[in-house]
């Protein structure tokens, strides 16, 4: 093995990032019993998709440096400044990255280098802060923001369906309708949509009682229990949408959304967030609806309709689980755009 391999935690760990540790990995003085749980304690400290994208990070530059000619690990700052220049651009340029996905390399590298005890990593250079506060300066833009689902974008969806005709309706449309009010109500995230089972939605006598067991903002999992009450209307009811696409799919336990494939066969598997990404895009060009309709759309529309209700703002963090007032001020701007207007009063 070569002398970087020797000492590069993805090379000598088989393809992947040995210790997600704020610091070198604690070697001496650990009894080997011990070792395997260290490491195992230590990776659940981040997502999995986290250290994945960690690993694809590394190698990025790692084969950048070995075509440059240059030492990866340990990288001088002046490698690592590089890189950054080299990768950074206009959107749409050949070779160039999002700041977003540079900001994630840095920390990639910079978990790398502590992982094989470099402390401080260079990342943390004059060097490369200067560089990189340049290029976030520079190349930073706005992202494209998805167009909010509101109450009437939902309703039309659910009209679009063939839900009252005289056959049954098709298990999709139950699932899809299902899915749409749990996810607009509740203001779910997607990766919270569909971690959920059968058995994290009971009812009582008010609605459903949303147990979220683990959420972006909840890496600790404590969890979070949202209330998702009756409808007013039959077809636009989340406890009543529940009821009737369970019974159909004959769920009792396990997955609560989950595939079905073109014959209407149900799959065992749980839906995948880009799965309802595609869903809710595909239910909104059925409705004739215009927009950027994504995932995120239902959870931002949940808040831009509640603000545009009047619903005061600690009610829409709670069942949001919206952690910052900052958060909220895009929403807040959707949904009360046209209170009391200026603009309305000038006699135009």
């Amino acid at each position: 093995m070569d002398p970087v391999a020797a000492s590069d935690p993805v090379a000598a760990g088989g393809g992947e990032l040995v210790l997600a540790a704020a610091g070198p990995p604690p070697a001496a003085g650990v009894p080997a019993r011990l070792a395997d749980t260290l490491d195992e304690l230590v990776r659940a400290g981040k997502a999995a998709s986290t250290w994945r994208a960690y690993d694809a990070d590394w190698r990025h530059f790692r084969a950048w440096c070995d075509r440059e000619g240059l030492a990866a690990l340990p990288a001088a700052p002046t490698t690592i400044a590089a890189y950054l220049a080299d990768h950074a651009g206009p959107r749409g340029t050949p070779g160039a990255l999002a700041v977003s996905t540079l900001g994630r390399r840095l920390a990639a590298l910079s978990v790398a280098h502590l992982a094989a005890g470099v402390d401080p990593p260079p990342t943390r250079a004059p060097e490369v802060t200067s560089v990189w506060n340049g290029i976030r300066r520079t190349y930073t833009v706005a992202p494209a923001q998805v167009t909010p689902t509101r109450t009437r974008d939902i309703r039309a969806m659910i009209d679009a369906m063939d839900l009252t005709g005289p056959a049954a309706p098709r298990l999709a449309d139950l699932r899809d309708r299902a899915l749409l009010l749990i996810a607009y109500s509740g203001a779910l995230r997607r990766s919270e949509l569909v971690a959920l089972d059968v058995d994290d939605l009971p009812e009582d006598d008010h609605g459903l009682r949303l147990h979220i067991r683990r959420s972006k903002t909840d890496q600790d999992g404590a969890g979070a229990l949202v209330g998702l009450p009756y409808g007013s209307r039959l077809p636009t009811c989340p406890v009543r949408a529940w009821r009737a696409w369970t019974a159909a799919a004959g769920l009792t336990d396990g997955p609560a959304f989950r595939g079905i494939d073109r014959h209407g066969h149900l799959a065992a598997k749980r839906l995948s967030d880009r799965a309802v990404a595609d869903i809710l895009a595909r239910r909104a060009a059925a409705a004739g609806l215009t927009g950027r309709f994504a995932g995120h759309s239902t959870r931002r529309g949940f808040a831009t309709e509640a603000y545009a209700h009047g619903v005061p703002e600690p009610a829409v963090m709670r069942q949001g689980r919206w952690k910052s007032r900052t958060t909220m001020d895009r929403y807040r701007e959707d949904g009360t755009v046209w209170d009391d207007n200026a603009a309305a009063r000038l006699g135009l």
